[in-house]
C-alpha cells in the first residue's frame, strides 16, 4: 500500500509532513493484525451457526479465541456429546463411545454426505444401512428416520470459505479504521 503525502516547503508544510508520517508509522501492525482476524472469524462464526440444524445449535458453540501461540483462531466446540447406539439383527446396540454433533454436522451420518459416501464415525466398521438412533440432552432417543438422517451441513468448511472470500474486503475495512490520509 503506497501513499502520497504532499506538502509546500514552508515550515509549517514541513511540520505537518512530519506530523503525518508520525502518525503513519505509529500505526501497530501487530494490533490491526488482531483485529482482521478477529473480525474474520466473528465472520465465519455467523456461517457456521448458520450452517447448524437448528435444533442442534445448543449442542455446539463456535468462539474466536486465541491459541497457545498467541494466535487468533476460530473455534467449534461441542455442549455435550450425543450418546450413539444402532440397530442390528441382534436388537439395539450401545456404542463405545459418544458422538460429537459438530463432527456429526460437519460430516453427515446415515446419509450420502457430498462425497457419495454415508457418514461414518472413528471405530464404526461400517455405515448405517438406514436407520440410527441417537439420545438428546433430555435422554430422549431419536430415530434417523424420523429426523431424515443426518446430512453434512459443513459449519466449519463454510466458515472457512466465507473467511477466504471475505478476507481482502476486512482487511480494507479494518486498515481504514487505523490509518487515515
Amino acid at each position: 500500500m503506497s501513499r502520497v503525502y504532499k506538502s509546500d516547503l514552508s515550515d509549517k508544510g514541513i511540520e505537518n509532513l512530519i506530523s503525518q508520517l508520525k502518525h503513519y508509522a505509529d500505526v501497530d501492525l501487530a494490533v490491526i493484525s488482531d483485529k482482521i482476524v478477529q473480525r474474520l472469524a466473528e465472520v465465519g462464526m455467523k456461517v457456521a451457526e448458520y450452517s447448524v440444524y437448528s435444533d442442534w445449535r445448543s449442542y455446539i458453540e463456535f468462539r474466536y479465541e486465541r491459541n497457545s501461540t498467541g494466535d487468533g483462531e476460530l473455534v467449534g466446540q461441542d455442549n455435550t456429546l450425543i450418546h450413539r447406539v444402532w440397530y442390528t439383527k441382534s436388537g439395539l446396540k450401545s456404542g463405545e463411545a459418544d458422538i460429537s454433533p459438530l463432527l456429526m454436522s460437519e460430516y453427515g451420518a446415515g446419509v450420502y454426505a457430498l462425497t457419495g459416501h454415508r457418514g461414518t464415525f472413528p471405530g464404526q466398521h461400517n455405515a448405517w444401512k438406514s436407520v440410527f438412533y441417537w439420545t438428546d440432552a433430555n435422554g430422549v432417543t431419536h430415530s434417523s428416520e424420523e429426523d431424515y438422517h443426518m446430512i453434512a451441513t459443513q459449519p466449519m468448511y463454510r466458515a472457512m470459505i466465507e473467511m477466504m472470500q471475505k478476507a481482502e474486503s476486512v482487511v480494507r475495512e479494518v486498515f481504514s479504521e487505523y490509518v487515515t490520509d
